[in-house]
């Protein structure tokens, strides 16, 4: 939506400056593609004008409450959707700690990690002992999580996707040597039909050798990973512009 004669982008600050790399390159992204910028800080959300069609950039719970005041309700992007399920190459299923329990108990190993909504509530870990069951202490027994048959990946691979076109790939965890095989990769891509217009998805390479998805990222508030920032931004811009035709 047109601000002033510009596009219009909110980017959080904490106290007077850039929280982290993901703001300062949503930055340098939005103003090389011409928009108005405005920065604001996390206490300032529940003043700030909002208007649909405008972009903000924030942590999760700030972005959340913006969309939350725009009148759209959150996503909740699955993070192995139906659609692509059979890149997972692993079975995949909602638990509850419980069973993560009895699984250790058994001397078992299963991977956990929160379900979408929760996702900052711990990092997804292989559990195979007691030691390993500290993250979830506070949990109780019935608490809803991702569980996964555990696999040895060997390297993790973020692609960025802009209405359906990959913009941007960048390493994140493990042998950096080890790259994806990309026709995987845009099978994947062209076969999540249900896809918003930004978000991005990623997959590791096994001992095997295979590349299997890991799983995908809502795309409404994102880290950047070192993409460019104008790529970044267009990602961004990508997937606010859904939440203005679903209103």
């Amino acid at each position: 939506m047109l601000f002033g004669g510009m596009m219009r982008a909110l980017i959080q600050k904490s106290r007077g400056e850039f929280a982290n790399i993901n703001f300062f390159s949503a930055y340098i992204g939005f103003v090389e593609k011409g928009y108005d910028i405005e920065f604001f800080e996390p206490e300032e959300i529940e003043s700030k004008p909002l208007e649909l069609g405008c972009v903000v950039v924030g942590g999760i719970p700030i972005v959340v409450r913006a969309l939350e005041k725009l009148g759209v309700s959150p996503p909740g992007l699955v993070s192995i959707p139906p659609s692509i399920s059979p890149y997972a190459r692993r079975e995949i299923w909602v638990g509850c700690i419980g069973d993560v329990r009895r699984v250790v108990d058994e001397g078992g190993t299963v991977f956990v990690k929160p379900l979408p909504q929760d996702r900052k509530l711990f990092g997804g870990k292989r559990i195979s002992s007691y030691r390993d069951l500290a993250i979830t202490a506070s949990l109780p027994a019935d608490y809803s999580v991702m569980l996964s048959q555990p696999v040895n990946m060997l390297s993790e691979y973020r692609a960025f996707v802009v209405r359906g076109a990959v913009v941007g790939c960048r390493h994140y965890k493990g042998d950096f040597r080890l790259f994806p095989d990309f026709k995987v990769v845009e099978s994947a891509i062209r076969d999540f039909k249900e896809a918003p217009s930004g978000y991005a998805i990623d997959f590791a390479v096994l001992e095997s050798g295979e590349t299997v998805l890991v799983e995908v990222n809502e795309g409404f508030s994102l880290g950047c990973y070192g993409l460019l920032p104008v790529a970044y931004a267009s990602l961004l811009e990508a997937r606010w512009a859904d939440f203005k035709l679903s209103v």
